[in-house]
């Protein structure tokens, strides 16, 4: 009897280990999103270039993916340009988040051998915020007459 326990409680521990392993990896793996932009008359002053800025963003992931978009500075998380709320980005979907947007001039001229540093947001089950950069490839905007 008290082996018929010992393997039962042996078992249930390598499961509820092989579980945690499993959910610790599922929140490691980076989101399958990537993008184009569009910038739409520029604006450019000496100091901020205002503009219509326009993403979309390509979900090629197996899983459906909720949470916020920011138009932000790559590394300080606290300069915010843009943001442009909720969304939700369904498996193999996309979605255009777009908007009338100021970024300091320094930023939009690296634009041109980078790419905007536009991020989304995500939430795991334990309430951890996680931030993704996407990748984003420049569109040229449409001409206007």
């Amino acid at each position: 009897m008290a082996g018929s326990r010992m393997r039962t409680l042996v078992l249930g521990s390598a499961f509820a280990a092989l579980a945690a392993t499993s959910a610790v990896l599922a929140d490691t793996q980076p989101l399958a999103l990537s993008g184009t932009y569009q910038v739409e008359r520029p604006h450019v002053r000496s100091s901020t270039v205002s503009m219509t800025f326009k993403a979309t963003i390509t979900n090629s992931g197996g899983q459906d993916v909720k949470g916020p978009v920011v138009l932000r500075h790559p590394n300080v998380i606290q300069k915010v340009w843009h943001r442009f709320g909720e969304q939700t980005i369904p498996a193999g979907k996309n979605v255009t988040v777009s908007g009338v947007v100021e970024v300091p001039r320094k930023e939009y001229d690296e634009w041109a051998t980078g790419s905007p540093s536009l991020f989304f947001y995500s939430q795991n089950d334990r309430g951890d915020i996680k931030t993704f950069r996407i990748p984003l490839s420049a569109v040229p905007a449409p001409k206007t007459k």
